[in-house]
C-alpha cells in the first residue's frame, strides 16, 4: 500500500513555537506510513537544515508579492509552482500553518486531480488578526478540508470571530520531554558566574510586544529589589531587543539581568531556573511553557490563550492577568519566599506534562487526523 504523503506548508522555518511543530511533525511522522514533504513560501529559516528530508521534497520559492489586485499584494506564479510540486510528490495531504500558507496550500490545491485534502493549523494568529484580516479569514478558511487549533482557547475563537460551524481539532502541542530533561543546572549558571546562592527567574521567547518582556522587566525591578539573591535570564532575540536592552539599563539592579540572546541549549537554561516566567500579552499554547513543564518547574505566566489548559493556578504555579507587573512581581516573591512548595509545584508541572503534553501524544493524534482525511487512493 502507498504510503500517505503529507506535505506542509509554513511561511518559512525561523525560530518560533509553530516552526518548532512543524520540524517536529516533518521528522516524526511514521515513515512506514507517510512520506513527508515541505513548502517554505518565503524562505528557508534558521531551522531548514534541521528537517530531515531529501531536496526533491523541499521547496523554497522565494514568494514576490508583484501583482497589485487592490485588497492584496501577490505573487502569480506561486499556486503554480505549489502546484507541479504537489503533483511531483503526489500529494494526498496538505497542512498549512496559519493563514497565507491556507490561502496559497488551498488555491493550489484546488488546481489538482484528485485534490489534495487541506489540513489547516491555528497556532496563535487569530490573536493579533486585524478586522479587516479576520474578513479574509472567514472567507479563505472554506478552501480547509480539516481544522486544527492548538488550544481549546483558539478553538473557541475559531467558531466566535471565523464562524467556523464544523468541528475544530483540538491537537495540543507537543515537545520531546526527554531532550529538555537532558539539561544541566550548572552550564548556564557557570557561565554567567552567578553566586552559589542564586536564585535564578527567567524566560524563553521571541523578543516582541507580544511575548511582554517589557511587563517581565517591570516587575523584575520590584524582585531585584526585594531579594538580592535573584538573577533574571531572558533567552531569546527579536525586534524589540534593543529597546528592551534600554530598559534594563534604566533599571537599579541591571547587573542581573542577563539578555542571553538565541541559545540552542534551552536545555541547560530551563535547568538552571528556579522559576519560568511567562508575561506574554497574548499566546497559542507556547512550547516554552511546556518545556518549563518538562523541565520541572513552577510557572507564573499571564493568563492568557491556551496557558490555563496547561498551568492550574495554585498547583502548577500562578496565572496573573497580563500586563500586570506587580501582580506577577508578587507571585514570583510568593514562589521565592517558599521552595517546598515551589519544588512540589514543579513536580506537578512534571506530571502533568507527561500525562497530556508529550511529543508522542501530538504525532499520533495528527498521523489519526491525516489517515481519516487521506482521499481513497
Amino acid at each position: 500500500m502507498r504510503k500517505i504523503s503529507v506535505c506542509t506548508v509554513v511561511i518559512n522555518l525561523d525560530v518560533g513555537g509553530l516552526e518548532k511543530v512543524a520540524v517536529s511533525l516533518l521528522n516524526g511522522l511514521d515513515r512506514a506510513r507517510f512520506d513527508p514533504s515541505l513548502i517554505c513560501l518565503d524562505a528557508p529559516g534558521k531551522l531548514f537544515d534541521q528537517v530531515d528530508l531529501p531536496p526533491a521534497r523541499r521547496l523554497v520559492l522565494r514568494r514576490r508579492p508583484r501583482l497589485n489586485l487592490g485588497f492584496a499584494r501577490v505573487d502569480p506564479e506561486l499556486p503554480l509552482a505549489i502546484r507541479g510540486f504537489l503533483r511531483d510528490v503526489r500529494a494526498d495531504v496538505l497542512h498549512v500553518h496559519n493563514f497565507a500558507p491556507l490561502i496559497f496550500g488551498g488555491v493550489s490545491s484546488r488546481l489538482l486531480l484528485p485534490r489534495p485534502r487541506v489540513v489547516y493549523s491555528e497556532h496563535n494568529e487569530i490573536n493579533s488578526a486585524s478586522p479587516r484580516s479576520l474578513r479574509k479569514f472567514r472567507y479563505y478558511v472554506r478552501l480547509a478540508d480539516a481544522i486544527i487549533a492548538v488550544s481549546g482557547d483558539l478553538a473557541t475563537k475559531l467558531r466566535r470571530d471565523l464562524g467556523v460551524r464544523r468541528p475544530v481539532h483540538v491537537i495540543r502541542n507537543g515537545i520531546d520531554g526527554a531532550r529538555v530533561r537532558a539539561g544541566r543546572r550548572e552550564r548556564l549558571r557557570a557561565e554567567l558566574r552567578l553566586p552559589e546562592d542564586a536564585r535564578v527567574l527567567g524566560t524563553v521567547a521571541v523578543l516582541s510586544r507580544q511575548k511582554g518582556i517589557d511587563v517581565l522587566l517591570d516587575a523584575a525591578g520590584e524582585v531585584l529589589g526585594r531579594d538580592p539573591r535573584v538573577h533574571v535570564v531572558i533567552a531569546g532575540d527579536g525586534p524589540a531587543r534593543a529597546d528592551l536592552e534600554a530598559r534594563r539599563a534604566g533599571m537599579a539592579a541591571r547587573e542581573r539581568v542577563h539578555f542571553l540572546g538565541l541559545r540552542s541549549d534551552v536545555p541547560d537554561v530551563m535547568a538552571s531556573l528556579d522559576a519560568y516566567v511567562l508575561s506574554s500579552r497574548w499566546e497559542g499554547l507556547p512550547l516554552a511553557v511546556l518545556e518549563a513543564m518538562a523541565a520541572g518547574k513552577p510557572i507564573v505566566a499571564t493568563r492568557v490563550g491556551g496557558v490555563p489548559e496547561s498551568i492550574e493556578d495554585g498547583a502548577g504555579g500562578y496565572l496573573v492577568a497580563p500586563e500586570e507587573p506587580r501582580a506577577l512581581a508578587d507571585r514570583l516573591l510568593a514562589l521565592l519566599s517558599d521552595p517546598a512548595a515551589a519544588a512540589a509545584m514543579g513536580a506537578r508541572n512534571a506530571q502533568a506534562f507527561d500525562a497530556r503534553f508529550s511529543l508522542e501524544a501530538m504525532l499520533a493524534a495528527h498521523e489519526r487526523l491525516f489517515t481519516e482525511i487521506a482521499p481513497a487512493r
